[in-house]
């Protein structure tokens, strides 16, 4: 039987209450399945993480993530400790590359058109949103008090590896097209360098279309005809914007997963939610469907798809869900609906 060591990362607000649910359903799916283990280590960040410890990513915290199999993350608070940010930090720690969103809608739950099905991916090191890695004085700068500048970096590894992962990824997932969003008509040296090299990238998977929008395309086209795209592919902070675009496209019913060489960080869209912290009110679908997509990052794909199908199979029947979707279910009583669902689906699995 394989094992495998899951750092839990709950965070702030209700990070708790999700992590927990998202636990939850990955220890039903270990049960009814029994071909694997997973082992959970619980590490602090956030906001009380630094309150403790004066570090919002400790680095116990750190090290716990590297020497893990996969990470799954509640939410921190970013906004109320100092830069820099911990998820930012993160990223370039552990170099987390690739950030993945899936964009799906379901039955019984509003999304702008029914037969969404689309991945973002974008480059999650460079780019003008890295600067939030990073201490003031570095990436944006004051020359004079009345001016502000703001660089972007791309290399040359960076624009490749990052158009590799996402034709490597469609070829995995049955995909047929990449479009590159991008503004090289504008920014001609940045866009155009990562729109080249995509292009380049591209002929090694001919069976995969490439094709390529302005971002600003994109983003009225997302609404309008959001059917017609397969994986979106863009840098840092085109991608930050566009992906929760298209989150919104279908409830925010979305995982997000943070991918490097040596590191899986697995998130859901939302925030920390202070508000709504110990209430048991938060929607904990979209922390569960990250653990659907950490289960298929380790090679676990039966699992994977029981959640998955045990996810749009509550959400269509429609008696359970929380009141950001109409409804006035607890955090706990959607958990249990879908932990009850992946069991009595596998029924004679084992």
């Amino acid at each position: 039987m394989k094992e495998y060591t899951i750092a839990l990362v709950p965070g702030d607000g209700v990070g708790q209450e999700v992590v927990g649910s998202g636990r939850q359903v990955l220890e039903r799916a270990e049960a009814v399945f029994g071909r694997f283990h997973l082992l959970f280590k619980e590490y602090p960040a956030g906001k009380l993480a630094y309150d403790a410890t004066g570090q919002a990513l400790p680095e116990e915290t750190l090290q716990g993530m590297r020497q893990s199999d996969a990470t799954l993350v509640g939410a921190m608070s970013t906004g109320l400790v100092p830069p820099p940010s911990p998820m930012g930090q993160l990223r370039k720690e552990l170099d987390l590359y690739a950030d993945v969103r899936p964009i799906k809608s379901y039955p019984g739950v509003w999304s702008l058109k029914p037969d969404i099905d689309l991945v973002c991916i974008r480059e999650n090191t460079q780019g003008f949103l890295a600067d939030r890695n990073l201490f003031k004085g570095y990436g944006e700068f004051m020359p004079t008090e009345d001016v502000v500048m703001s660089v972007r970096v791309l290399s040359r590894s960076g624009c490749v590896r990052i158009a590799r992962y996402a034709f490597e990824y469609a070829r995995a997932q049955g995909r047929k097209k990449v479009t590159v969003a991008h503004k090289a008509n504008v920014l001609r040296f940045g866009c155009g360098f990562f729109l080249d090299l995509t292009r380049q990238v591209a002929r090694d998977y001919p069976e995969i279309e490439l094709t390529d929008e302005y971002i600003d395309s994109v983003a009225n086209n997302l609404i309008t005809k959001p059917e017609e795209y397969d994986v979106l592919l863009t840098t840092n902070m085109f991608g930050d914007v566009i992906s929760d675009e298209a989150a919104a496209l279908v409830s925010s019913l979305v995982p997000t997963a943070n991918i490097g060489v040596e590191a899986a960080v697995f998130r859901p869209v939302h925030e920390a939610k202070l508000k709504e912290a110990g209430k048991n009110i938060t929607n904990p679908l979209p922390t569960i469907l990250c653990g659907s997509m950490l289960l298929q990052h380790l090679g676990e794909p039966e699992a994977a798809g029981a959640i998955d199908r045990a996810v749009a199979a509550v959400l269509a029947a429609g008696a359970v869900r929380t009141a950001d979707l109409g409804g006035g279910s607890t955090t706990a009583e959607v958990t249990a609906a879908v932990c009850d669902n992946i069991s009595n689906a596998a029924s004679g699995v084992n």
